[in-house]
């Protein structure tokens, strides 16, 4: 068996506790400025009550610095920024609910802080999806609606995983599939279930390796729904009528069980 390692399975102290989420704070208000600086503006309305032609260049202005820039390029940054803000929001999210549950890792830091870089990027991936594939290819920057983008990249940001599996399922059926190899189809494992005890309604996260298609998390002869799950993580609440014993993460490519017993008080 693979020796598994022990490199950042330690709790996160209190200071990487506030240090990650003052970062993350600090990089959504820069992303909000970002975005309402480099926002293109709405077409005029002429005398004669006809909408004008939307102008094609608008200068930016960012923490003292001032470009001149052309609206194409300002949807490509308002479409970065808003996936990020995504990212960082849904970062947050997580921060608290393990901070609050006391079980943040010292190893998931290094993803909160890359996070809203990969949100950033997807979002800039499905914009120009949408733009290849959706609109005329005639079509210019001025027929794009900011807010539809920004939004779409915005949800883009927040729900990566889901993304990304999406973007995963659509083009396998456009491309040749991989061969397999030793970095796909991973077996489930279960490493860890923290905590390894509690009442009926308790928050549960089971820890482990290729869990991010798991469909129900088994306690005893009772499945519990998957509240979030990814490739090392799966969270899920015990359900009425668990009982003490083994925790079954079930998966389509098979079901893995901790050694150690979760405890139902």
């Amino acid at each position: 068996m693979r020796e598994e390692s022990s490199v950042g399975t330690g709790y996160a102290r209190t200071r990487d506790i506030v240090l990650v989420a003052s970062l993350l704070m600090l990089l959504a208000a820069l992303l909000v400025v970002v975005l309402v600086q480099a926002w293109p503006p709405a077409p005029q309305i002429a005398r004669d009550g006809r909408p004008e032609a939307t102008p094609n260049a608008m200068t930016v202005r960012l923490f003292g610095w001032e470009a001149r820039t052309t609206r194409e390029t300002c949807l490509f940054v308002i479409v970065i920024a808003a996936g990020a803000i995504g990212a960082v929001v849904h970062a947050l999210r997580s921060l608290f609910w393990y901070v609050g549950n006391r079980s943040l890792r010292r190893s998931w830091l290094m993803m909160y802080v890359t996070l809203p870089f990969v949100g950033g990027l997807l979002g800039l991936l499905v914009y120009l999806v949408l733009r290849g594939g959706l609109t005329s290819p005639t079509g210019g920057s001025s027929d794009v609606n900011p807010y539809g983008v920004t939004a779409i990249a915005a949800l883009v940001g927040l729900f990566s995983q889901e993304t990304a599996e999406k973007l995963r399922t659509v083009f396998a059926t456009l491309l040749a599939p991989p061969q397999a190899g030793r970095d796909q189809a991973v077996p489930p494992r279960v490493h860890a279930i923290e905590p390894a005890s509690g009442p009926v309604g308790t928050p549960v996260t089971v820890r482990g390796a290729g869990l991010g298609s798991a469909s129900a998390v088994r306690f005893g002869t009772v499945d519990a729904p998957v509240g979030e799950a990814g490739d090392t993580s799966v969270r899920t609440t015990v359900p009425a009528g668990a009982v003490t014993g083994p925790v079954t993460v079930v998966t389509p490519d098979g079901r893995a069980a901790g050694s150690v017993e979760f405890t139902v008080e």
